[in-house]
């Protein structure tokens, strides 16, 4: 059957196809659900949603092409599968139109064997929205019966913060034009961050659609998105991409490695509650979700507590626990003081804080915020076993010296910073006079030098969690994003260094400026004091293709940095 004639004589489910596109979760690097788009018939020329939904509205049958949709989209999805969440686009005017059949969206699912928990109505771009206190009383409706509403390109024509505000979305989907080179732009990205901290404080997830390059990925990653939509995650197509894809999951895996350290790598999600949630409803919920151990109360973002399994069911256990606390609400019966970290905390600091804290049990679980806004929780037995796993890792690998990084884990970092960032500083840190120094002072002298510098290094980089490591010899390296101070940090490590060398020497030595040691050819010269030679070079992910390629560039800063006599920080050009 042809389109037009379809729509003229009411569309048949069959008439049209359901593409999904599958929508994933950066945290577990999986498929979280689908969204489904409307096909219609192969080369037609309505075969396009925009051309159907218009020619729909010309001929006055929106309603019946409304009703086709979500009947092809259900049923389509339910051959596939009756496991996560289905996306159905919804033309926010039909869904308040007296004329559309009322309850028709949750029979259908229901036959095709969906709870509507599992169903998202996503009210669509397309149309324009008439009346928002009619949508807003559907949307209530749809609520009541368990549906789940998203809102479609916020930041478009009309899903603005008004929109948000008034019908309180599950999920809300960033506007493509926002996410399309997001990297390299700084607007779109004070955009997508503010967006994200008001969606966790309105209890919203967000969901950044239209990715189409790593590079996007990569930066709303590092945002703190944490579903993803879009040609790079996956095509729309008939049949469902059950797995995420080999090129996605190296870079979710990538950022997971250079976030490894830090307390937002082990964020999970747990359903939260308000204060004023009836105790009751709380206890049941726990009866019905076993591996649940804790819940967090939350309001309007702003942590206020935390319910936990066991305290709950001992205050429900007594002979009067229900008639005395079943209608209280839970803030009243909640523990006021958790322990509340920020997701930039290093990892071996949260583990101080639980150490320290008697009541920290290693069952219990910590609440993690962002600029005050909750993230999530994450359990104090992952917070273990993560930082054991670390210094495992880091011990193998560590330079014997100066225990900092070796060359395993500096060829890892750099690989992952290549991943993960558009272009990065590296700096190379090269001993100038090492060598005579060594041969005139012993090894064990020149091993003190080294482990100082090593020390110097690994204080000022805790300031701003930079990865410094030590190659090997008198060699150590530093990487810096584009917001770590680089020149700062180099200039104060010279300054260290220069200020505490002479320490090293003798007094006769020191007040000489130096020692006559021999040269490599074995003839004897005057060499001042240790100096720091620092190569900087930018690197840029497009055009360097591994570590070698970064160490090439680096070496090379390195040894323009080692024709100056002093200690000097050298910027490739």
């Amino acid at each position: 059957m042809q389109c037009a004639q379809a729509v003229e004589t009411g569309i048949q489910f069959s008439d049209l196809q359901a593409h999904f596109q599958p929508i994933v979760n950066l945290h577990q690097s999986a498929i979280i659900g689908y969204e489904s788009l409307i096909r219609g018939p192969s080369e037609h020329p309505l075969a396009m949603p925009r051309e159907l939904f218009a020619y729909a509205e010309r001929i006055g049958q929106s309603n019946e092409l409304e009703i086709a949709c979500r009947r092809a989209a259900l049923q389509s999805y339910a051959r596939f599968t009756h496991e996560g969440l289905l996306f159905i686009n919804a033309n926010p005017n039909t869904l308040y139109d007296p004329s559309f059949p009322r309850g028709m969206t949750i029979r259908e699912a229901e036959l095709a064997g969906f709870p509507p928990s599992q169903i998202v109505i996503e009210l669509s771009e397309q149309f324009p929205l008439n009346n928002i206190n009619k949508l807003k009383n559907v949307i209530t409706q749809y609520r009541k019966q368990g549906f789940k509403i998203a809102l479609d390109d916020l930041g478009s024509a009309y899903a603005g913060l008004t929109i948000w505000a008034e019908l309180m979305p599950d999920f809300v989907k960033i506007d493509r034009y926002f996410i399309q080179e997001i990297h390299l732009s700084p607007i779109k990205r004070e955009f997508v961050r503010s967006i994200i901290t008001t969606a966790r404080a309105l209890g919203a997830e967000v969901i950044a659609e239209g990715i189409e390059t790593e590079f996007e990925l990569r930066e709303l990653q590092r945002l703190g998105v944490t579903l993803a939509q879009g040609y790079f995650i996956g095509y729309p197509a008939p049949t469902l991409q059950l797995q995420v894809s080999q090129r996605v999951h190296q870079v979710i895996d990538s950022f997971r490695q250079a976030r490894k350290d830090i307390i937002a790598a082990l964020v999970e999600q747990v359903p939260t509650v308000s204060p004023d949630m009836p105790s009751l409803k709380v206890l049941d919920y726990f009866i019905n979700n076993k591996e649940i151990m804790s819940l967090p109360v939350i309001e309007h973002g702003n942590v206020l507590g935390g319910v936990r399994r066991e305290q709950l069911l001992e205050t429900f256990s007594s002979s009067f626990g229900r008639s005395l606390y079943g209608n209280k609400p839970i803030g009243k019966l909640m523990e006021t003081n958790p322990l509340v970290v920020d997701c930039h905390t290093p990892l071996e600091l949260v583990s101080e804080l639980v150490t320290e804290d008697s009541a920290v049990e290693v069952h219990r679980q910590i609440l993690v915020t962002e600029n005050g806004i909750y993230q999530g929780i994450v359990s104090v037995r992952s917070i273990l076993k993560t930082i054991t796993d670390l210094r495992l890792q880091s011990a193998r690998h560590a330079n014997p010296l100066t225990l900092l990084p070796g060359n395993v884990p500096i060829h890892q970092e750099i690989e992952s910073y290549l991943q993960s960032y558009p272009s990065f500083y590296v700096a190379y840190f090269d001993l100038n006079n090492f060598k005579p120094y060594n041969d005139y002072y012993g090894y064990g002298n020149g091993d003190r030098v080294l482990q100082w510098l090593g020390q110097i290094l690994s204080q000022l980089a805790q300031v701003d969690n930079i990865f410094v490591g030590h190659v090997g010899g008198d060699d150590f390296v530093a990487l810096f994003t584009e917001k770590h101070p680089w020149r700062e940090f180099c200039e104060q490590v010279i300054h260290l260094f220069d200020n505490g060398v002479a320490d090293f020497y003798h007094d006769n030595d020191r007040l000489a400026g130096g020692i006559q040691a021999q040269d490599r050819n074995g003839d004897m010269q005057f060499f001042g004091l240790l100096g720091l030679a620092i190569g900087v070079v930018n690197i840029d992910s497009a055009t360097c293709v591994s570590h070698q390629d970064v160490a090439a560039l680096a070496s090379a800063a390195k040894a323009l940095a080692k024709t100056k006599s002093t200690s000097t920080v050298h910027l490739l050009s």
